[in-house]
């Protein structure tokens, strides 16, 4: 049923898309993990009220730019079904349907909630929602589930009992065939699929017996398990790649917010883990931003682009930088950096400069946004009529290894190498395959004024101010301190990620989630702005109560 599917997408949305462990009381016969697509399991925000840990998350929530985001996204949300299914639902149901919506987003975000999603084919998926609700808001559940039914003709509801809690149904004839939802307790059970719906019943029987359907939180606020390859196409991922099935905890410490993210992949992913070979005497100072990979060969062989411009083979460690100072706005916010190691890299770029127009379609030739060059006197391609940046590719050397290094403007005639401490960082865990380190205010600074200039260029629309995202963005940047990601291997198959962060996000990715939160689309996967319209004013949310700052905001300090 396509309208009450929009309840599990807006609750996984809403909680956060989480996971618990599997637990050792599990029966035999129960589905196998490899049916499971997804699992959710949130806290809730009412339960940190006393909680001192990630000060800075409670601080930047209680910001108006950021309720003003968070109250349009919700409102979005209840009006998921129409996004999601267009004139199929009518503007009545739409407006009636979100106002039944709207205020269970709320419960989600305040109260514990699990979310699983499970089955051996799509077909047969079998979702269950579980909400620990108090008593005037199980009822108002009650009665907005049942306007639902009716609302969007599912069929007329009947009462039963499970495990002896009060319970209601609906059989249909369509797929999927059976919606069960039962009060146990302090537990708003909610489930849907076709035939059974096991989820529903065991999450009963373990409420009867213990009290709760879920093991108490012990070690995080959120934990997230996603099956990717199975989600891949109905989240419209690219194919080529291979995703992994992947594990995110996220809790609380001190005053930030600590990440810790496990993936699995279908098949070897890491190439060997060569000695690192810091081509310091290109990276200087002063640096906001410093990332190192290695053992990625096996991800960059397939790309397109390096394969349409022959630049091979595949480098197997690759390094990030950007430059920066404060004040930032004194500076250009366009000095970001690449380098990779390439064997003949003069004669490669040479001829990579004579294919690089050919990958632009008739629409940037014809706006002359595709004139791409050789510089033989600098060994450079260059790319001329990019407006504000002159994006560069050009080979260099570092004892003796030949790279190549481009950027999108020319960095700052500094020759200062990176700090020991920074470089310290790679050495300290031999598995190691990508290291980053960024002060947030300045890479987020940065790609917010790169996403508007490349939105210019490729004739798409820009955040205005009229948007709730870009004076989030705005708001929330002058706050934002370092940001620390690792990702080590435990296998060719098996990467382990760990970050430290006040928000859980780096620059770019806060950058990306405004862009999605404003697009066109959302829900769906889509970083389409819609064009300049004025923002409604939003009313104030409560704040997750996660702790209250200890002091008052600082400027980020250097690595």
């Amino acid at each position: 049923m396509r309208h009450f599917t929009v309840i599990f997408i807006a609750a996984a949305l809403a909680c956060g898309v989480g996971c618990r462990k599997k637990e050792a009381g599990e029966r035999a016969g129960q589905p196998a993990e490899t049916d499971l697509l997804v699992r959710c399991h949130f806290v809730g925000t009412a339960s940190l009220s006393n909680n001192t840990n990630a000060a800075k998350l409670k601080e930047l929530w209680s910001l108006p730019e950021t309720q003003h985001l968070a109250e349009q996204t919700l409102r979005k949300l209840a009006h998921a079904s129409r996004t999601f299914y267009g004139e199929q639902v009518t503007p009545a149901e739409d407006e009636r349907s979100a106002v039944l919506l709207r205020p269970l987003l709320d419960d989600l975000l305040r109260h514990e909630s699990f979310l699983q999603a499970r089955g051996p084919s799509d077909k047969t998926t079998e979702w269950t929602l579980l909400v620990q609700l108090p008593a005037d808001r199980l009822k108002a559940w009650r009665a907005g589930l049942m306007e639902l039914m009716q609302l969007w003709k599912a069929g007329v509801p009947s009462t039963n009992a499970i495990q002896g809690f009060a319970a209601w149904q609906v059989k249909r004839t369509d797929a999927p065939d059976l919606i069960r939802c039962a009060e146990a307790g302090q537990w708003l059970v909610l489930g849907i699929g076709q035939n059974s719906l096991p989820g529903v019943s065991e999450a009963a029987r373990r409420i009867k017996t213990g009290g709760r359907p879920i093991a108490l939180a012990s070690n995080y606020w959120l934990q997230t398990e996603l099956n990717l390859p199975r989600l891949s196409a109905a989240l419209g991922l690219s194919p080529a790649i291979k995703w992994p099935r992947a594990k995110l905890t996220v809790i609380g410490h001190a005053e930030n917010l600590r990440s810790n993210l496990r993936m699995v992949f279908p098949e070897a992913v890491t190439g060997p883990l060569d000695p690192w070979q810091v081509p310091t005497n290109i990276i200087n100072e002063p640096l906001v931003s410093f990332t190192a990979a290695r053992g990625v060969s096996p991800w960059l062989k397939n790309c397109s682009t390096l394969q349409h411009l022959e630049l091979a083979p595949a480098p197997n460690e690759l390094f990030l930088w950007a430059q920066g100072r404060q004040p930032l706005e004194q500076y250009m916010p366009f000095q970001t950096f690449v380098a990779f190691p390439l064997n003949d890299a003069v004669t490669k770029l040479e001829r990579a400069a004579s294919r690089a127009p050919s990958l632009f379609n008739a629409d940037w030739q014809n706006r002359g946004l595709a004139k791409i060059s050789w510089q033989t006197n600098e060994h450079q391609v260059f790319w001329k009529s990019l407006l504000a940046i002159t994006p560069f590719l050009r080979a260099a050397e570092f004892q003796e290894t030949q790279l190549v290094v481009g950027g999108l403007f020319p960095p700052m005639p500094i020759t200062n190498p990176p700090p020991h401490e920074l470089l310290s960082q790679l050495s300290e865990h031999p598995k190691l395959v990508y290291y980053d380190w960024e002060i947030t205010e300045a890479r987020l600074y940065q790609w917010r004024i790169m996403a508007q200039l490349f939105a210019v260029i490729a004739n798409k629309a820009q955040f205005t101010t009229n948007t709730a995202g870009l004076p989030w963005l705005m708001a929330i940047g002058p706050k934002l301190g370092n940001t620390v990601t690792e990702v080590t291997t435990d296998s060719p198959k098996e990467w382990s990620l760990v970050r430290k962060s006040h928000i859980g996000f780096t620059g770019a990715e806060l950058v990306a989630l405004a862009r999605w939160l404003e697009s066109t689309d959302f829900p769906k996967l889509s970083f389409e702005l819609p064009q300049d319209r004025t923002l409604k004013p939003a009313s104030r949310l409560p704040p997750p109560a996660v702790g209250a700052p200890t002091a008052p905001a600082q400027k980020p300090p250097g690595p």
